[in-house]
């Protein structure tokens, strides 16, 4: 059953709103709308394929999958039967990065007087250097690789001929642009969606935490500054007690069990205004030089003998 049509109104704009900033970012990477496309098709065949039509029991097929969702039945197989189309691009290193930070700021081997990270070599200090740091979030990790991007991302800093110093307890990356921060882009608007999604199909204590605060008739531009300020000690505050909360509990989660891989995301929001003017006022038509063709220019010159005749 289709939503009614003031809840698919609704959708479909909330939709558009939500795609204008991400489509932001692919035009900024150079991805067109048909290489966006077929990013679409396969997200709509790979969540009909784990997730079932709703409603249906028994056996799906593809003709009904392709029914289903709109996409054709050759796309539909394409994607299922091509591995590489979904498969997921290489991990980058943002994970051990965020783990050596956490350790270096929290473990008490790494830490000084007044509580702050010492000063590291990257292997020259038996027992507490950098490469044995990296080696404790990662064994897999090459040390190097990982120092090399924390210096160019600004993480840490050189301190003499062999020392490094950390620059910043949270890993947060200058430009959107790199490996490590449309990784941490994918996975936290992921998460954000899926906490959203989770919580409109829950009832009552179960559902995850997504609290607002929002000014009331709104803020007066001049305030912003101020405001965000507060939002960054305040919330600077609660994150350093929740990452030091979890450092002082690992040690006692020593029971087997599954992993849950969890944690606390804060957004501070400023909603932009929604531009409604039509793109026909914006675009308006040249009848001189617009015409009901897709392109105009000379078409490709076949040889004699592949040219079509007219009869």
């Amino acid at each position: 059953m289709r939503l009614r049509e003031a809840a698919r109104a609704q959708l479909i704009f909330s939709f558009r709103k939500i795609l204008k900033p991400l489509i932001r970012i692919l035009l900024r990477a150079g991805i067109p709308y048909l290489e966006f496309r077929e990013v679409i098709k396969g997200a709509y065949v790979e969540a009909a394929v784990r997730d079932g039509i709703r409603g249906h029991k028994g056996t799906i097929t593809r003709a009904m999958l392709s029914d289903y969702t709109g996409v054709s039945l050759a796309d539909v197989n394409r994607f299922i039967d091509d591995d590489s189309l979904l498969a997921p691009p290489d991990s980058t290193n943002a994970a051990v990065i965020t783990e050596v930070l956490h350790i270096w700021g929290t473990d008490p081997d790494y830490l000084g007087p007044y509580g702050l990270p010492l000063e590291l070599d990257l292997e020259e200090t038996p027992g507490r250097n950098l490469s044995t740091l990296v080696f404790r979030a990662d064994p897999t990790a090459d040390p190097r690789i990982v120092l090399r991007d924390m210096i160019e991302n600004e993480i840490v800093k050189s301190v003499g001929d062999r020392h490094f110093r950390a620059s910043a307890r949270s890993f947060l990356l200058p430009d959107i642009m790199t490996p490590q921060a449309l990784e941490y882009f994918g996975r936290t608007i992921t998460d954000l969606a899926n906490t959203i999604e989770f919580n409109m199909k829950t009832d009552g204590e179960g559902k995850r935490l997504q609290r607002s605060v929002v000014a009331d008739g709104g803020l007066p531009d001049y305030a912003l500054p101020e405001f965000e300020a507060l939002l960054k000690e305040k919330v600077q505050k609660l994150l350093l007690d929740v990452d030091d909360w979890l450092s002082s509990n690992k040690v006692h989660w020593v029971q087997p069990g599954r992993t849950v891989q969890t944690g606390l995301t804060v957004f501070h929001y400023v909603t932009e205004a929604y531009d409604a003017r039509p793109l026909s006022s914006l675009q308006p038509r040249d009848r001189q030089r617009d015409r009901f063709l897709a392109w105009v220019g000379r078409p490709e010159r076949l040889p004699a003998e592949e040219r079509i005749q007219d009869q």
